[in-house]
């Protein structure tokens, strides 16, 4: 493996082959001893659907596949997006592909492939079903010319200068009294109107999403795992104990509530005002980006594509919409129950909310296997096999669009991770490129990662297939 100087290196043809199955059958047979029953099973389908694939070792990119460090990256820390990956790792990908076209992310998120394209001069579009995923990467990629520099300057000023108002305000979303004190509560209103107040679009912009950034930071609840958890539920060596509202509030939070969330908004605002002054980089590239599905982005545009560089939702019956339920309701994204109900439904089939009875068409030989191993009576939800079933009919459907509208010789990159159900592996990354040569695409590389961890009991069923529980990037090209 090749380690140079520029972060943004990487020598694509020179890494380490991890392993290219030279038959299907060696694997299996080699610890056909060992292994009984399913595993056994999953081990020969694994095999034969990875026989053939390009795999590499892409451990130099473990560190880039995440959204960890987005926190002390200048723009990227404008609103902590969990669903990401690092500017570095596009770059990367930017600069080894030699990409001089147009670049695009169907799942764009919080802009992240935008700004990097944005920072190498290219040309990109962005779509996503979040309208804050939109609104975020629209302000990330906004141009800030030296007067909106002064106009933001005032604008915090005069913030400062804002003292806590005595009228009660109220809001649609049913929660707000659980997941927030009251008097913060107020002061997010308060804030929030006080934005919606400012003339100029752009600056009200960046203001709400400076506003947007700080809700959970002020709020009784953390975005984890599959969802929200309240943070007055602590874990103890015997077990879960809820802490008393009040009195977890009173530990956490200062007396003058007003004044601890105005400070909260003013820190993220001077952070990104700092951002816009000394790091922002090229802007005359600004990214067309749309609200809606990454499943009709060519509706939105014509044009052809050099590469596509995303992370789709994983098959693991996350739901992103219950992670973001919070700002969606509080920012009035939603206003009502119906509302959410439908944004739900317009997302790609990752989880059991976003089954929409939508018919499945695309058929794996290889993946009903895998379904047909499931264990129904360990399975959560009997929707499951449908997921995974929707997820890539999804997938063949995004992937055939890429094809038409990507140019000759250009590529597709995507970051995804594999999952289990019930003991049965659905390794996503090595499907993805089976789909992607059905299609018509060339799979250049398979990078893998790092390996994922698993529940205590999932670990003892995939002794044997803990290599397939791991986080890849796909590498196509037309």
């Amino acid at each position: 493996m090749i380690i140079t100087k520029d972060p943004y290196k990487t020598y694509f043809d020179e890494f380490e082959v991890t392993s290219i199955v030279s038959d299907p059958g060696i694997q299996y047979s080699l610890f056909e001893t060992e292994i009984k029953g399913n595993q056994a099973r999953q081990l020969k389908i694994l095999s034969e659907i990875e026989y053939g694939l390009p795999m590499f070792n892409g451990q130099s990119f473990g560190n880039q596949v995440h959204f960890q460090n987005a926190y002390q990256t200048p723009i990227q820390r404008w609103f902590p997006y969990r669903e990401g990956y690092s500017i570095k790792l596009v770059n990367s990908f930017i600069k080894e592909l030699k990409i001089t076209g147009n670049v695009f992310d169907p799942f764009c998120g919080s802009g992240t492939t935008l700004l990097a394209a944005r920072i190498n001069n290219l040309t990109s579009f962005g779509i996503d079903v979040n309208p804050i995923s939109v609104l975020v990467a629209k302000v990330e990629n906004e141009q800030y010319h030296q007067e909106d520099i002064e106009n933001i300057t005032i604008q915090i000023k005069l913030l400062e200068c804002l003292k806590k108002s005595p009228i009660s305000l109220k809001t649609n979303f049913e929660l707000a009294e659980k997941v927030f004190n009251w008097e913060i509560l107020q002061s997010l209103l308060q804030l929030k109107n006080y934005i919606n107040s400012i003339e100029d679009k752009k600056i009200r912009n960046l203001f709400f999403v400076a506003w947007l950034s700080i809700i959970e930071n002020v709020s009784n609840i953390k975005k984890e795992g599959n969802g929200i958890k309240y943070k007055n539920r602590k874990r103890t060596s015997n077990g879960y104990v809820n802490i008393d509202k009040e009195v977890w509030e009173k530990q956490k939070f200062p007396e003058d509530k007003f004044n601890f969330v105005k400070t909260k908004l003013l820190n993220s605002l001077k952070n990104i005002l700092s951002d816009i002054k000394y790091n922002y980089g090229l802007s005359e590239k600004r990214p067309r980006i749309f609200n809606g599905s990454c499943l009709e982005f060519d509706k939105y545009f014509s044009d052809e594509i050099q590469l596509t560089f995303f992370s789709p939702p994983y098959c693991n019956c996350f739901d992103y919409f219950e992670i973001h339920k919070v700002d969606l309701w509080l920012a009035e994204f939603v206003k009502d129950k119906e509302e959410f109900r439908l944004l739900r439904n317009t997302g790609f089939r990752s989880n059991t909310n976003s089954l929409n009875h939508k018919p499945i068409k695309y058929q794996n030989e290889f993946l009903e296997k895998l379904i047909n191993l499931f264990d129904s009576k360990k399975l959560w939800n009997i929707k499951i096999p449908n997921v995974v079933r929707g997820y890539f009919d999804d997938t063949f459907t995004l992937l055939s669009k890429l094809y038409n509208q990507t140019e000759k010789q250009g590529y597709v990159g995507i970051v995804v991770g594999n999952s289990a159900y019930s003991g049965v592996i659905i390794p996503t990354d090595i499907l993805i490129a089976e789909i992607a040569k059905e299609i018509g695409f060339r799979v250049k590389r398979v990078f893998v990662t790092r390996h994922l961890t698993t529940s205590s009991q999932q670990k003892q069923e995939l002794e044997y297939l803990k290599n397939y529980l791991r986080e890849s990037i796909v590498l196509l090209e037309k």
